[in-house]
């Protein structure tokens, strides 16, 4: 299983950067989670859009799910083209603002996920696990042949998200702000202390910074946590 790094900035993305994604694929199967901002421009940059059929959006935030809804003009010129393409699919949370601008004719279509879900693209197997965030958020455990990545999505410090995500082979943890502007919880996020006690709870045996603020050096993140920032375009085998 590979995973490709599409983007690591939460909120507002600086210089040649995108919102946090991944793409996970083993053999020909993929799925991109999270299409926030600069996210399209990364992936043309590894697949053309044509060659990716199934986006899980984790929540309604735009930083997740902006440049989702230009993929769905991408794919819908590739259809009036002809180009030899599926409809698009969408996986994501019961919001009616997610199902009203990702489902086009055609084009593209909407699937609601919940905490029992089990989602099964090929040969990677998708569940979900709702996180204290300020909608409706899930997080997701990607599996292939006894193998796991966990993205936590956006959240704060959860025990639940500990237990769900212990064991895993990458795991690939939101680290919002700074230690010093005080507990990610009062906005459904962590902060550099609660990052690295989430992380060490988890016992993963690879571990990348995600959701990074984007008005300082990562070097900043590293040191106050202790783990390694994900970096646009990084390749993780595992």
């Amino acid at each position: 299983m590979k995973v490709t790094i599409l983007g690591t900035n939460g909120g507002y993305v600086s210089a040649r950067e995108a919102n946090s994604s991944i793409l996970i694929e083993n053999n020909d199967d993929r799925v991109i989670i999270d299409m926030g901002s600069g996210v399209l421009s990364n992936l043309e940059r590894v697949y053309s859009l044509d060659k990716i059929n199934d986006v899980v959006i984790t929540h309604s935030h735009s930083d997740h799910f902006s440049d989702a809804l230009v993929a769905v003009y991408g794919r819908l010129i590739s259809k009036q083209l002809k180009r030899d393409v599926q409809d698009l699919v969408f996986h994501g949370p019961d919001d009616s603002l997610l199902k009203e601008k990702l489902k086009l004719e055609n084009v593209s279509s909407y699937s609601v996920i919940d905490e029992d879900t089990v989602l099964n693209i090929g040969s990677l197997k998708l569940t979900f696990y709702k996180t204290i965030h300020g909608v409706t958020c899930y997080a997701v455990k990607c599996e292939v042949d006894g193998k796991s990545v966990f993205y936590t999505s956006d959240t704060s410090y959860s025990e639940k998200l500990i237990k769900e995500a212990k064991g895993c082979d990458l795991l690939l943890c939101e680290c919002s702000i700074l230690k010093k502007y005080g507990s990610g919880r009062r906005i459904g996020h962590m902060n550099t202390a609660e990052c690295a006690a989430f992380i060490k709870e988890t016992k993963a045996s690879k571990v990348r910074l995600v959701h990074l603020p984007c008005y300082l050096h990562y070097s900043i993140i590293e040191n106050e946590c202790g783990y390694e920032c994900a970096k646009s375009l990084e390749e993780i085998i595992i």
